[in-house]
């Protein structure tokens, strides 16, 4: 839809409830921050490039986001062979224009996949949590917690929430309903 996450934020808002943006949206944080008055949370995932992934923590800061759901259930993106056969292309991801650059070009496979290859931090661990909330006075929810010991470990390194998720079931093979 063209009115994409501003729409969704306007809906959120009028039904007074929460809006997590995604950090794929195509609608920057500040466009939908600017377009009404909901409670806004910013979806990240952590970048190779800590800058960038500080950079856009600042920017939802001062953007008026209340939280940071930081995804941690998805360390590859999940096979998703119809992507890879009509060799999806990703629309631009407006909250990374002119900081890094977001067209992918490849031979074989998604474009999704080769954009999230090169550029997610699949070595993502708890020291990188502990970074997040170094960074920001946001409070942090850890999205794609499954087990009791990742939740316990989550509050003792000092998140705010956790976040119950597999990501759909569709990310990695085996991973528990």
């Amino acid at each position: 839809h063209p009115e994409g996450e501003i729409a969704t934020a306007k809906a959120a808002a009028a039904s007074k409830t929460i809006m997590v943006l995604s950090f794929s949206s195509t609608s920057s944080l500040e466009e939908v921050a600017s377009s009404c008055d909901a409670v806004r949370f910013f979806q990240l995932y952590v970048l190779k490039n800590r800058d960038v992934s500080a950079w856009l923590v600042k920017r939802a800061e001062i953007s008026g986001y209340k939280a940071i759901v930081v995804t941690v259930d998805r360390p590859r993106l999940g096979r998703r062979e119809a992507r890879e056969k009509n060799k999806m292309i990703l629309p631009q991801f407006k909250n990374l224009e002119g900081f890094m650059p977001t067209k992918v070009v490849t031979g074989n496979g998604s474009g999704p996949e080769a954009f999230t290859n090169s550029t997610f931090d699949s070595s993502l661990c708890w020291k990188d949590i502990e970074w997040l909330i170094s960074i920001t006075k946001l409070p942090i929810l850890v999205k794609g917690i499954l087990t009791h010991e990742d939740a316990t470990k989550a509050t003792e390194i000092g998140v705010d929430g956790i976040i119950v998720s597999n990501h759909g079931g569709r990310q990695l093979d085996y991973a528990p309903a």
